[in-house]
């Protein structure tokens, strides 16, 4: 450590100079540098900035000195930001509380008195030269995070823009082949076998899997870039949820399963509806799909004293107490499945969190392996106009 390190001292007395030299080459110090007054000293330490040469590790100060004393020179050096950084070390005959103040108050590290001991000066040395190389290597990695994460977040930035683009292209043909399906199962229905039925029937679930996963993706993409806005107007959310749960309730019929509303005239809310729309339908999209045949989930819509609150609860395979914490992170994987095999991207959730902090909103889960599950969104009572 002692010989890579570099010592400037600083003293108008040569014989000083010298003294201080051959104790800290002694000590293993061979890296040294002099200076015979405090502008001298300046102007070694402009010519290594000046040259891009390593700085010195430490300085030794001298206090009394003609022209700039050695107080004068660390204050010109502390409010030098290259310079500020490298410790000194006062040294001087006079010990009076005013010049210690007066030194420490500049911005010395320590301070030695005249006539130097030698065990003194190493042992000084030595601890603020310790101290110096841990802090340069803590400020180098430092640095090398900052380097990292910022490159980190340039890769992050093309991810979401290679996922918003490759997302959006593929939108519009898996849209048209979904709507092609439909077209042709109606217009061809009852000249069609069964197998060919059923062979557009899996066109049409394929592509509308497909296009919910591109939409994830895009959605994804959009909050990832800090982009996601609202787009808020008045309207009844009770009206609203009712109208969206219709929506969903050929889905949930497929499986035999009721959809129980029990929902109260919350009033007129200000809220973005396609992004509430999208909060309810991947709730209620969850529960269906983590529930059993010829069982009930139920959609409740209330006040309370903290403002809007929107639950479904089902009565499906429920999530473990350990899987819950992380059951809003992107790409959620929890030990429970889909009791049909139904597939996701296991962003939705992760998306209808940001949907509703973004509406300055919340979330709570209960839920018991086994008995079920019941989330609730709360909207602020702000909400309500």
């Amino acid at each position: 450590m002692n010989g890579n390190s570099r010592i400037l001292i600083v003293d108008d007395s040569e014989t000083s100079l010298n003294i201080l030299e051959r104790i800290l080459k002694s000590c293993g110090y061979e890296n040294i540098q002099k200076a015979s007054g405090a502008w001298e000293g300046i102007e070694l330490l402009d010519d290594a900035e000046t040259q891009k040469e390593k700085l010195p590790d430490l300085i030794l100060m001298d206090i009394v000195m003609p022209q700039m004393n050695g107080i004068e020179a660390v204050q010109r050096l502390k409010t030098h930001p290259v310079y500020e950084h490298i410790p000194i070390i006062m040294i001087s005959v006079k010990n009076d509380t005013q010049t210690l103040s007066d030194a420490f108050e500049a911005g010395a590290a320590d301070f030695i008195l005249k006539p130097v001991s030698k065990p003194v000066l190493k042992a000084r040395v030595d601890a603020i030269i310790k101290l110096k190389l841990e802090t340069d290597k803590r400020k180098q990695q430092e640095e090398e995070l900052k380097n990292l994460n910022r490159r980190l977040e340039e890769l992050n930035q093309v991810k979401n823009r290679f996922l918003g683009t490759a997302a959006h292209d593929l939108r519009g043909p898996l849209a048209s082949i979904r709507g092609f399906a439909e077209m042709l199962t109606d217009e061809l229905n009852g000249a069609l076998s069964e197998d060919q039925a059923e062979m557009l029937s899996m066109i049409h679930e394929t592509s509308h899997g497909m296009l919910s996963l591109v939409n994830d993706l895009l959605d994804y993409a959009v909050i990832e870039s800090g982009r996601l806005s609202l787009l808020k107007q008045e309207g009844d959310l009770k009206k609203i949820i009712d109208r969206r749960l219709n929506v969903n309730e050929p889905t949930a019929a497929k499986k035999n399963i009721r959809i129980r509303r029990e929902l109260e005239d919350v009033g007129i809310a200000s809220v973005d509806k396609n992004r509430i729309d999208q909060v309810l339908d991947n709730l209620l999209g969850n529960a269906v799909k983590f529930s059993p045949q010829n069982t009930e989930v139920t959609v409740k819509l209330y006040k309370d004293r903290t403002g809007i609150a929107l639950t479904v609860a089902d009565q499906g395979v429920g999530i473990s107490e350990e899987d819950i914490p992380k059951l809003f992170g992107e790409y959620c994987t929890v030990s429970s499945k889909p009791t049909d095999g139904e597939k996701s991207t296991g962003l939705g959730l992760f998306i209808i969190k940001s949907i509703v902090y973004a509406h300055h909103g919340s979330f709570s889960v209960k839920s018991k392996k086994g008995e079920g599950t019941e989330i609730t969104v709360r909207l602020p009572a702000e909400t309500n106009l």
